[in-house]
Order: C-alpha cells, then structure tokens, then sequence
C-alpha cells in the first residue's frame, strides 16, 4: 500500500471528518484521480516531438501516456483536425498517491524560486490545478537526453465540490500552500514601512525645525541655503511622505481603512469568518 494511502485511511480521514462534523464517513472528501496534461505544439512542423514527450511522461508517472487530438482545425496555427498536439495521464489508486508523494516530497522542493502554492486555483468542482514549466523538476528526468525544456498540468479530482474541504484535504497531505500573511516578501514591505516611521519620529523636532528656518525670510539668504544644506542630510525615509498606510497582515498599500490598519480585501476575509468582533458581512 502506498504511504499516503496509508496515512489518509489512519489519520486524515477521522481528522477531517471530527474537524467538519461529518456525520457519515463516505461523507469525507478524497481524491478521485491525478490527471497530467503535456501540450506539444511544436507537433504542428515536426510530428516526431510527440514521441520524446510520451517517453518523458510515462518516466514521471510511471503508466502509458494516452495521446491527445486537436478537436478542430485552425488556420492561423496550421493546426489540421486529429493532429497529435499532446498526450495526458490518469492516475488512480496507488499510482495516483505514489505520484503525489514525488510530487510533494522531491519535486516541489526542487523548483527554482519556489514560493507555495497558489490557494486561488481550485475551481467550482473542488478540484485544483497546478503548473509546472520545468519537467526536469522530476528525478526519473535525465537533464542530458532532454530535447526541449516543457511544462505541464497536473490536476487534482477530488470528490467534494467545496472548496474549503478540498483545501485542507490537500493540506493534510502536505501540499505546500501560499500563507499570504507570511510571505517574506510582504513581511519586508512591512518592516520596511516599520523603519521608516521610526526614523520619522528620530528626525521629526529637527526636520519641523530646519525648515522653519529655510522658510523664514526674514533670515538673510546664506542662513536660508544653511538650514536647506543641513535639511538635505537628513535620511530622506525620515520625511513622512515616504510613510504609507499598509495592512499589517499582508503589507498592501492600497484600499486601507485606517482604523484598523487593514486592508478592504483582509477587513472582508476576516469579518466573514467572524474574527473582527462586532463586525458582521451585513454591516460593511
């Protein structure tokens, strides 16, 4: 039995269902099937590209790739109708959680500049999608025999049609998901924000003064140019032009209610799921 197999029928199922309140085991979401998708354009002058792509697809998943027929012709793509445009794989059972396990555990950590998964690409069906531009992310891949770097989609069936469960069916097999609030990068968007403020109240009581003195005529002029000389030193972040509403969870800088230092799309998500006290989705 493959491991996740295992750890889905001993710990991810009763945790689900105690954590939703499912009355009835088979009310539990899991996942149906992996379908992997490789396009191959490049078919439309040379019909042998086709062949390395199946080859490189039944390494990755382990199973036959079935070939896929453009539906229609199009002229302006010199696409003809039937042509080999690409070739797709259904994996189900201990196939499907093997792929998964490589995927999560070797893969992913394997991407370059990889930063989480998107929570945004599940659609209507409770099913997520996710792109790979790089096929030599995958081991079975020997970077030597690669004819052309390729991408592809990988799609998770799932058997709800809620997306919130599907998101913590997949969380519990340690699908690595984007936390928003956390990202370094908005993490040092605040931070930055942060500095600048306390470098704002250091300088304020000299800034307010030098200007004062640069904006006095009744000073003579070398005075003036003095005082703006000794302005233009100060750190240009100490101005509080340079300070800038931001949300302290995800550092955006625009649509802010001030009040509560949030922005108008964190203010909604958290007051929807009633963590703003007194703050209901009628009273906004």
């Amino acid at each position: 039995m493959a491991r996740l197999k295992e750890l889905y029928n001993k710990t991810i199922k009763d945790q689900l269902k105690s954590k939703f309140d499912f009355k009835n085991i088979f009310e539990v979401p899991k996942i149906n099937k992996i379908v992997v998708n490789m396009g191959v354009g490049e078919t439309v002058t040379d019909a042998k590209l086709i062949n390395s792509a199946v080859e490189e697809l039944s390494l990755i998943t382990g199973q036959k790739p079935v070939l896929t027929q453009a539906k229609k012709s199009i002229a302006g793509f010199k696409l003809r109708k039937g042509l080999n445009i690409g070739c797709k794989v259904t994996l189900r059972k201990n196939m499907m959680y093997e792929f998964l396990d490589r995927l999560v555990y070797v893969a992913l950590p394997r991407v370059r500049d990889f930063k989480g998964l998107s929570k945004k690409s599940f659609d209507d069906g409770g099913n997520y999608s996710i792109g790979i531009k790089e096929q030599i992310i995958f081991p079975e891949i020997n970077y030597d025999k690669v004819s052309k770097v390729r991408g592809m989609d990988i799609s998770i069936v799932t058997s709800t049609k809620n997306k919130e469960h599907a998101l913590e069916l997949l969380k519990s097999f340690n699908l690595p998901f984007k936390n928003w609030g956390e990202l370094m990068s908005k993490l040092s968007i605040i931070e930055r924000n942060k500095k600048r403020v306390k470098l704002y109240k250091k300088y304020k009581v000299k800034h307010d003064k030098l200007l004062k003195l640069a904006n006095n005529k009744k000073l003579s002029p070398e005075e003036q140019f003095q005082a703006r000389l000794k302005l233009s030193k100060i750190p240009r972040n100490a101005s509080k032009v340079r300070i800038r509403n931001r949300c302290v969870l995800t550092g955006r800088g625009r649509g802010i209610y001030r009040k509560f230092q949030l922005s108008r799309i964190t203010f909604r998500e958290l007051a929807a799921k009633g963590q703003i006290p007194g703050i209901t989705k009628s009273s906004w």
